[in-house]
């Protein structure tokens, strides 16, 4: 009988133990007791904003990999909690780095002939998604392509009607900023007609060795 109960408790354990690990892996959450100059994570390379009108989520899954490139792409994601229709267009999104210079994303054309990894960067957009989907489960999505692949005959969409409880998510483009791109307070402003003021999120990009990257550093050392 002991050995029985002893075995349930263990496996109750156990249990508790693995519901523990599975709930952390869902969100990050922040600890109360460090001040963050950044916004609150969704994972760990997601940062989100959760406002009264409008939510917004910035992924940078794909930018920690940028190197020598004169672009770096973000994953965004915009909700719309409000009663009003956001008109969104390419002015809508602004980044600003801890310089205080701002930059407006990149034209379609301009990224199209100067960057080659926009087909990579919407498959890793597209795995992102396993974070970004929680929370607008009840949101009606709308397509947007600011960016077209070259890998498919998809079609430029940089002007986006977004009623209320509907959502829109992309990868849009900025320069490389003055201050670097690296380990320095990023922030994403969001302003569109009806906002008195813009949604931002405060962000990092971190820099992340590729494989590559990482067997030339062994052979280094």
């Amino acid at each position: 009988m002991s050995e029985r109960i002893t075995s349930r408790r263990t496996s109750m354990t156990h249990a508790a133990l693995l519901a523990l690990l599975l709930g952390g892996c869902a969100s990050v959450e922040r600890n109360p007791n460090v001040v963050s100059p950044y916004s609150d994570k969704l994972s760990p390379y997601n940062y989100k904003e959760e406002g009264t009108l409008a939510r917004m989520v910035v992924g940078v899954e794909a930018a920690r990999f940028i190197r020598h490139e004169h672009y770096f792409p973000l994953f965004v994601q915009v909700a719309n909690r409000s009663k009003i229709t956001f008109e969104i267009t390419r002015e809508a999104f602004t980044l600003e780095d801890p310089l205080g210079n701002q930059y407006s994303i990149v034209p379609a054309r301009e990224l199209a002939e100067n960057y080659a990894r926009v087909d990579l960067d919407k498959r890793l957009f597209r795995q992102n998604r396993q974070f970004t989907a929680s929370g607008i489960e009840l949101f009606t999505y709308v397509q947007s392509n600011f960016y077209p692949s070259s890998a498919s005959r998809s079609i430029l969409i940089e002007t986006v009607s977004l009623p209320p409880r509907t959502h829109m998510e992309d990868v849009l483009y900025f320069p490389i900023p003055q201050s670097g791109l690296n380990g320095v307070p990023l922030r994403l402003l969001f302003k569109v007609k009806g906002l008195e003021e813009p949604i931002q999120v405060v962000f990092e990009v971190p820099r992340t060795l590729g494989i590559f990257e990482k067997n030339k550093e062994e052979e280094d050392r």
